[in-house]
């Protein structure tokens, strides 16, 4: 298991898992992914969507990922920890999922600069060839800067899925000392990670969780 590198100020577990992370510490499948933007509040219940979150201590909550970024975001409320776990795919960080997700928690009254996050591994921009039409989609981003895609030795554009997700977070008002990110590459590290495009059909998890308070 790979675990952020920030803490926020209460308890909380979370982390990333890999090909040899033990089941257990899994959280159970609460969302059919549709790569959209759509964000439920968890109930224990099986629906379409790419992301939840919750108030509730004690929920494990994640996302299924392979090649695509598990996002996990954690914050205070009016002093109660809050926290979500986002999927985005590439039409899902070019949709803006990270904003709706971001902009959920600013909705229940959350300020943007105490929100901690981390996106965890996914396929990195040294392997993510995609075509013209995805980086000219990535483009309308407000927060788009023209070295998040670059040639690649094809001739075809690596695109950073990372950098897209965090100058969306920084557009946002989010403060990078409370980026916790773990950069690694799902199809460089095929022996640790699952990757669709490297053939994998297995699924690693970003998960969340508030720790619930003893009695």
């Amino acid at each position: 298991m790979l675990i952020p590198t920030v803490a926020p100020p209460f308890p909380l577990a979370w982390g990333f898992s890999t090909k040899h992370s033990d089941s257990n510490e899994l959280p159970e499948r609460m969302l059919d992914q549709a790569h959209g933007c759509t964000i439920w509040e968890a109930s224990g219940t099986l629906r379409e969507g790419d992301g939840h979150w919750t108030f509730e201590p004690g929920l494990r909550i994640g996302v299924r990922v392979a090649d695509c970024v598990p996002i996990l975001l954690a914050g205070l409320i009016s002093g109660k920890p809050w926290v979500a776990a986002l999927h985005a795919g590439w039409r899902g960080a070019v949709a803006g999922i990270l904003r709706v997700g971001v902009g959920k928690y600013l909705d229940l009254k959350g300020v943007a600069s105490d929100l901690y996050f981390a996106f965890g591994p996914c396929i990195q921009p040294c392997h993510f060839e995609v075509g013209p039409e995805v980086v000219d989609a990535a483009r309308r981003d407000p927060a788009w800067r023209n070295d998040l895609a670059a040639p690649g030795p094809s001739g075809r554009h690596h695109l950073d899925l990372h950098g897209l997700l965090r100058t969306q977070a920084l557009d946002m008002g989010l403060d990078p000392k409370k980026d916790g990110s773990v950069k690694r590459c799902t199809l460089c590290e095929r022996e640790l990670f699952y990757s669709h495009r490297g053939g994998d059909t297995g699924r690693q998890w970003g998960w969340i969780e508030i720790c619930a308070s003893k009695a």
